[in-house]
């Protein structure tokens, strides 16, 4: 499993960066990098070992396949799922599915992970085999699977859904108004396990790459907010956006947003719009905008890779908050746009130096509206 730490580590580290890797399809869609060799290619090596393996044969091209950690899964339980294994610290990884079903059912393809204090290491890359999975007893393992349950989950579910039996009527209504939570329990309590059993994976090689533990979060920070940013783009400009929507848009900008959520759901009985935007939306930015340096000093600053790194993901960072502002103001309802004007533009534009900053970052058919 993982090597025994020691001192020599630092000369045999790994390097792995996002990339934009186009498929043969013509599109690009972000990817991975292993000592600048995209790692599709290193997958598409495999097969002069594997002629006999049918299911690898059926795989034309490794970079057409869909990169699982991508915000285009189809189904939002499933997304939450594969970010939730990404941030373990011994777990099987999901890493490309077909690009046809965007879905964890057919062609997943999956990496061995281990992480300590100071490193993660990739051990084993294989697929999943889908043949000992039993729907059944994975329909029990969703909302039903009381076993699991937390406190604010019996708070929650107690005295309504959590003691129905799997495939009643009652059952069947709930899971059809919440799938996304239902598919994420059972994606937890019962393919999680199921990947980390031996002989439900067939592994194809030992990859025996080792990455320094900072330089990977980075990797996977910036995966998160590159996906975030490409999702906001492409937000229908007809789209209406109400309370609950724009609470839900703004829990997603980071990781953990939907603890923070649901924490203040909990704390205030209700969503206080004005009040998520100011913790989700408005503080961070100012932060964001304070720290940035002016265009003129950045040559400056990029003295090293590392430099480099900060500053590509601070910006996107900044974009992909101004994104969502401006879809608020765009895209929604009274009480939403209110929200922009009140909580976050009057804030911004206290600070001569954020406000400057921030008009640099938008649209400049939003610079017309704000102006």
């Amino acid at each position: 499993m993982i090597p025994n730490n020691s001192c020599s580590h630092h000369k045999l580290l790994n390097h792995i960066q996002v990339s934009k890797l186009k498929t043969s399809y013509g599109y690009e869609q972000n990817s991975w990098l292993i000592d600048e060799k995209p790692l599709t290619d290193f997958l598409n090596d495999l097969r002069e070992n594997l002629k006999n393996d049918a299911y690898i044969n059926f795989i034309n091209n490794f970079a057409d396949l869909y990169p699982a950690w991508g915000m285009e899964l189809l189904h939002e339980g499933e997304i939450r799922f594969v970010w939730k294994l990404i941030h373990m610290d011994s777990v099987v990884v999901p890493l490309f599915v077909c690009e046809d079903d965007l879905d964890l059912s057919c062609i997943v393809i999956v990496a061995e992970i281990e992480k300590t204090k100071d490193f993660v290491y990739w051990n084993r890359i294989g697929y999943v085999l889908h043949d000992n999975e039993n729907i059944e007893e994975e329909m029990k393992t969703g909302i039903s699977k009381v076993e699991v349950y937390t406190d604010e989950d019996w708070e929650k579910y107690g005295d309504n859904i959590a003691l129905e039996s799997a495939g009643c009527l009652t059952w069947r209504k709930w899971i059809s108004e919440n799938w996304s939570e239902e598919l994420y329990r059972r994606r937890m309590n019962y393919t999680l396990p199921y990947y980390m059993t031996e002989g439900n994976i067939c592994w194809l090689t030992d990859m025996k790459r080792v990455f320094d533990r900072n330089e990977y979060e980075d990797m996977v920070d910036l995966f998160w907010n590159l996906e975030t940013l490409e999702k906001l783009q492409k937000i229908d400009k007809q789209k209406t956006i109400h309370t609950d929507e724009c609470a839900k848009m703004m829990s997603e900008l980071e990781i953990t947003g939907r603890d923070f959520l649901e924490q203040h759901i909990k704390d205030f009985g209700e969503i206080l719009l004005h009040v998520l935007a100011s913790d989700f939306i408005t503080e961070p930015l100012v932060e964001m905008l304070k720290k940035k340096d002016d265009k003129r000093d950045y040559g400056e600053n990029r003295n090293s890779r590392n430099n480099r790194d900060d500053i590509n993901r601070d910006d996107i960072k900044i974009q992909i908050y101004c994104r969502l502002i401006e879809i608020m103001w765009y895209n929604g309802d009274d009480t939403v746009k209110n929200v922009v004007e009140v909580t976050i533009l009057e804030r911004l534009s206290d600070d001569d130096k954020v406000w400057k900053r921030f008009c640099e970052t938008v649209s400049d058919e939003f610079k017309m509206v704000i102006h």
